[in-house]
């Protein structure tokens, strides 16, 4: 039962995150807590993200933008073995906190401005140390939220080319994440097998995602991002406090 719960939870995550580019983890993070221990959402995420990120890659490859993966790589890969490393050693609530208050100030702000970019960050450096603070918090927290989103929006990625350039870099993270993972003790057995099959799940998502991703315009894009990012601020700050189903830290 906990295999079939797992499989349904990641198809719904991915096919929602696909869509509105981000958001998977943090929405599954009180998912995995509550079946399996909140010990184990980051490696069980991570394994899972790396079962159904292939896809995501394959699916959308005619968007992704390699100059843009080229900047972001250098900074996602040691981020995510230096959060994986303060895994075991950092409570992450607090940071968590902060980052749920930034995704849900950033959403309203941007709702606010009817979806215009808030930032401008149109030099593709900028990517750099983006990546590097999502995939930090991404392995110490377990997620991230779509934290780079605004970055690559005002880069002027949008749809298929948002997703499948994300997805790339997902890719790239979750390897490191799992490999310092291995390296720390922190990848069993149970963790392999329920992230597969959260995986499985997640990868049925992507497939079903696809094909409303591409009927929609720019625009309405957009607002799913924006409301991916509120959502997932505001779960990151429930959690934080321990109102989210699973403890803090």
């Amino acid at each position: 039962m906990t295999f079939l719960s797992l499989a349904l939870a990641g198809a719904l995550a991915w096919l929602l995150s696909t869509v509105a580019a981000g958001g998977a983890a943090t929405l599954l993070v009180p998912v995995v807590g509550l079946l399996l221990g909140a010990q184990f959402a980051a490696p069980v995420i991570s394994v899972a993200s790396l079962v159904a990120n292939p896809s995501r890659v394959w699916l959308f490859r005619s968007g992704i933008q390699w100059p843009v993966v080229a900047v972001m790589l250098p900074g996602t890969l040691p981020g995510a073995m230096l959060g994986a490393w303060a895994l075991s050693r950092v409570a992450p609530q607090k940071l968590q906190l902060c980052v749920g208050l930034f995704l849900i100030a950033y959403a309203t702000v941007g709702a606010m401005a009817r979806g215009a970019d808030l930032l401008q960050l149109r030099r593709r450096i900028w990517l750099l140390p983006a990546a590097f603070i999502a995939a930090f918090i991404s392995g110490l927290a377990g997620a991230s939220g779509p934290i780079n989103s605004p970055a690559l929006l005002s880069h002027g990625l949008d749809r298929e080319r948002l997703v499948g350039t994300k997805a790339v870099n997902t890719l790239g993270m979750q390897l490191t994440k799992l490999s310092s993972y291995l390296a720390l003790g922190l990848l069993t057995r149970d963790v392999l097998v329920h992230g597969l099959a959260l995986g499985i799940g997640a990868a049925a998502g992507i497939v079903l995602a696809r094909r409303h991703l591409l009927r929609i315009n720019a625009r309405r894009f957009r607002w799913y991002v924006l409301g991916a990012m509120a959502a997932a601020g505001l779960l990151m700050v429930l959690r934080s406090i321990g109102v989210a189903g699973v403890p803090p830290g």
